[in-house]
């Protein structure tokens, strides 16, 4: 196993700037996307107010039904003895959702051991779960390539309503069935039993999304000491209960700021990374099992169109005696985490860096300071098969991924091997047939206007025959030269499926049955410079 790196420029143009470095972004963040600004940060959470100790009690007690290794133990005691975290999270996704959980956490480790040894003092990785989110449609779905095609396999989820990852149950007979499906449509290959094994003994001992989430977390990453907490963890809940009261009471003035910096971001030409309201609370609150997002409006705090009311003086009740039904959204988590956690630097992918854009302001309404905002590291796998044929066409990853050529050489060898005398012919007729249909309709109005729809259905009906014949010999010339045209489909949906970054369409369930259950391993073992170029890792 070795890699290359390239860099792949984002979609979003302000991740692309803020890489970069441009000036003009630079006032809506604390520090540059780099090492050099750890130092300054470090000497900044030296005044950070966190409880380390009840911190890494509250993780310990998250982590431990896991089962812990012995450098996470070392980790917590870090934590509770005054370490700094670089800090990652993500959806509560099956099988741990896309390639880029996996590679968010292996960002996150070694940024992290990047970090303790420039500074020379602990620094520990630590992943939150989102399991406070209610998007179960986000997270529960698979993809896989089934006769050259991507396909999106949806598991059912419409049981479990609005419940939050943390909260809905697992149906048992309905997963197994659906991992069973999963399975099946994977080559068998040496590692296909015991991985199965491993994924169906993980549902069989958790219970809901983000347990099942944990368990596989815990297993790539035990050994490295990866800490990990769920958001909606009820101890981790009572400890935040004060940090909700500053949310809650200060709702408006975080709004007005978060809505203010989107509309400068707009006016900078930049799309609005959140499309925030003025009037919006950026809180939940759960009734009935159901997560309802908050809005304000005057002196309360309203939700599921006005059938749900509080003042901010019963609200402010709420999270000092049941801090456990509130959870944030995208706007007050950051904030949240800064208050949880002594956050050296966060790791996070190009659409949470374009969030945390609006947010440097409502850090400082809390006398906050943003952390180190690093880019997570990109990664692509790329298996023997595919190795062979770029090689054999000449391509390498950047003809496929940067400048997507493979649909380009699919429309060249099509060209190259029409029937293009067949298909004059066709042509020909077609435009006979229009002439001659010209001439009828001339006929045809003279006796009666009445019969003019009838002649255009029949020449559409002749028409769409000519078309069906042109179509079956494109059919019939793609067939006898399939294997070629088969060759870039799998080349593009192993690299760039359905015109995404591969990190982004699939698990990592189909590289552990390719190159064994060590992948995570093996990944963290090579010597992987953290910058902003693509790393390509051939197996």
């Amino acid at each position: 196993m070795e890699y290359t790196e390239h860099f792949v420029p984002p979609s979003s143009d302000l991740i692309n700037d803020y890489i970069k470095g441009e000036e003009k972004l630079r006032r809506y963040f604390s520090y540059n996307p780099e090492p050099a600004a750890f130092a300054g940060r470090q000497q900044k959470l030296r005044e950070h107010k966190v409880d380390r100790s009840e911190l890494s009690q509250i993780i310990h007690g998250y982590m431990e039904p896991f089962g812990l290794s012995a450098k996470a133990e070392q980790h917590l005691q870090n934590l509770a003895e005054g370490a700094s975290v670089v800090i990652t999270g993500q959806q509560a996704g099956l099988l741990t959702g896309p390639l880029y959980t996996v590679h968010k956490a292996i960002s996150t480790i070694l940024l992290a051991e990047q970090a303790s040894r420039q500074l020379g003092e602990k620094v520990v990785p630590v992943f939150w779960i989102a399991g406070e989110d209610h998007d179960l449609a986000e997270i529960s779905h698979l993809y896989r390539e089934v006769s050259g095609r991507v396909e999106k396999l949806n598991f059912p989820h419409a049981e479990y309503g609005k419940k939050t990852a943390s909260a809905a149950q697992l149906n048992k007979t309905e997963i197994e069935n659906f991992m069973a499906e999963y399975f099946r449509s994977l080559p068998e290959t040496a590692h296909s039993k015991n991985l199965q094994q491993m994924v169906f003994g993980f549902l069989e001992t958790t219970e809901t999304y983000t347990e099942f989430f944990s368990a596989m977390l815990n297993h790539f990453f035990k050994e490295t000491g990866l800490l990990f907490i769920d958001a909606a963890h009820p101890e981790m809940r009572q400890y935040e209960k004060d940090y909700f009261s500053r949310l809650i009471e200060q709702a408006s003035g975080i709004a007005e700021r978060v809505y203010a910096a989107e509309q400068e971001l707009a006016a900078m030409g930049y799309p609005a990374p959140l499309a925030v309201e003025e009037d919006a609370a950026h809180l939940f609150i759960t009734v009935k099992g159901e997560r309802i997002l908050l809005k304000r409006e005057g002196e309360n705090f309203t939700g599921n169109n006005g059938k749900i009311r509080y003042s901010e003086k019963e609200l402010l009740e709420i999270a000092q005696k049941t801090p456990e039904i509130l959870s944030n959204n995208v706007v007050t988590r950051p904030l949240m985490q800064e208050m949880v956690f002594p956050v050296l630097a966060f790791v996070g992918g190009p659409g949470e860096i374009a969030y945390w854009a609006v947010l440097k302001t409502a850090f400082e309404l809390l006398d906050l300071e943003m952390p180190v905002i690093m880019p997570r590291l990109g990664m692509t796998l790329v298996n023997r098969r595919v190795q062979v044929l770029l090689e054999k066409y000449g391509l390498s990853f950047e003809d496929v991924v940067i400048e997507r050529k493979a649909p380009l050489l699919k429309a060249e060898l099509l060209d190259s091997i029409r029937e293009k005398e067949a298909e004059k012919l066709i042509e020909e007729l077609e435009s006979k047939i229009q002439q001659h249909y010209d001439e009828i309709r001339t006929k045809f109005t003279d006796i009666s206007k009445g019969l003019m729809p009838l002649v255009e259905k029949n020449l559409q009906f002749h028409l769409k025959q000519l078309d069906f014949l042109k179509t079956k010999l494109e059919d019939e010339v793609v067939l006898q030269n399939s294997i070629q045209f088969g060759h870039y489909d799998f080349i593009e949906n192993e690299l760039l499926p359905n015109g995404s970054p591969q990190e982004r369409i699939y698990s990592p369930i189909p590289y552990l049955n390719d190159f064994g259950l060590d992948l995570v391993d093996r990944l963290l073992e090579l010597d992987i410079k953290y910058d902003k170029n693509h790393k390509i890792i051939y197996f």
